[in-house]
């Protein structure tokens, strides 16, 4: 297919999977908000906008004015998360950014999912954050993800397995890792960087990636650091751990490329199934410095990026044929 529209559909992707990693950490920390002390509220924006990438959160706050600036700032802080359109990672900048990938494609788009990606984005669009904060502030990036649910079950189907759900799906994969790698990380240095009770909870880092009722089915409820991070890092049946993304990545680019798959391998293929074997073998990283091991997986992930983009979208024609 066209490189332009490969493009679009793969950022369709990303930015689709983008607003989906942003609402299950929002909804996280407002779930947090009635029950837990300052000093966890504060640890948990902290850790939500480091993992993000977002200006950090003061810490600079103790007793009762902790207790007056942190629970009403919540609100400013979910406020730019979720509507601020200044914010190019905000709920509401990436559903634009969505729809205008799937409207540069519309003729290759079938129609229910066209139809639910605009309703998708009319719905936060025209959402009042205001009110939908009184009836409860996690109730709307709870209904964020199930919209983004539906609009992966109407793409899975309705959509032929051609290229462009092929590269849909690879920016959806390629955002995943590089999120899920960046989320572990920074769980692992909150972790190590706090102590005692306000600690961010191993539990509540199962609950973000949907992954809590699994570990407690195959271990027990008793979270334990290195059982939850090798069910996150290496099985390759939970849809949120590294393998199962890493092995999606190598399946569709095998897909998109055949020949590139066999040896020698495009440069795409190789990065991704370096990826996967790093991912696989038991990372020393996960008993000693965990935090390294996820940033490299998340560094190697924009490369993986940029070896696709290189390959598929802006390669260039040898000079001799340019000439």
């Amino acid at each position: 297919m066209l490189a332009r529209l490969a493009a679009e559909f793969y950022w369709l992707g990303r930015h689709a999977e983008r607003i989906e990693h942003t609402a299950r950490l929002l909804r996280f920390q407002l779930n947090r908000l009635p029950d837990r002390p300052v000093d966890e509220l504060t640890l948990g924006w902290q850790a939500v906008y480091r993992i993000l990438g977002q200006p950090s959160v003061s810490s600079n706050l103790d007793g009762d004015d902790a207790e007056t600036v942190v629970i009403p700032d919540a609100y400013t802080l979910a406020g730019k998360l979720v509507e601020e359109r200044a914010n190019p990672d905000s709920l509401l900048s990436c559903w634009e950014h969505a729809r205008e990938n799937g409207q540069r494609v519309r003729a290759e788009l079938p129609l229910p999912v066209w139809t639910c990606l605009n309703q998708g984005y009319l719905w936060i669009r025209d959402s009042d954050f205001t009110t939908a904060w009184t009836r409860g502030p996690s109730a709307l990036v709870g209904e964020a993800v199930d919209r983004l649910h539906l609009l992966a079950g109407v793409v899975e189907a309705v959509m032929p397995r051609d290229e462009a759900w092929r590269f849909l799906e690879l920016g959806r994969f390629i955002e995943r890792l590089q999120h899920q790698a960046e989320l572990l990380a920074g769980w692992v240095e909150f972790n190590r960087e706090e102590a005692g009770a306000s600690a961010l909870s191993w539990a509540d880092l199962l609950r973000v990636c949907s992954a809590y009722e699994v570990y407690c089915r195959r271990h027990s409820t008793n979270i334990e650091r290195q059982q939850a991070l090798g069910l996150l890092t290496q099985d390759p049946e939970v849809p949120r751990s590294l393998r199962f993304a890493a092995q999606r990545i190598a399946r569709l680019l095998a897909g998109i490329d055949p020949v590139g798959a066999r040896y020698p391998m495009a440069a795409p293929h190789r990065m991704a199934l370096r990826l996967a074997a790093s991912i696989e073998v038991e990372p020393t990283g996960l008993s000693g410095e965990a935090g390294e091991f996820f940033r490299s997986v998340a560094q190697d992930g924009r490369v993986l990026h940029d070896l696709t983009m290189a390959a598929y979208v802006t390669h260039t024609f040898p000079q001799e044929l340019a000439t």
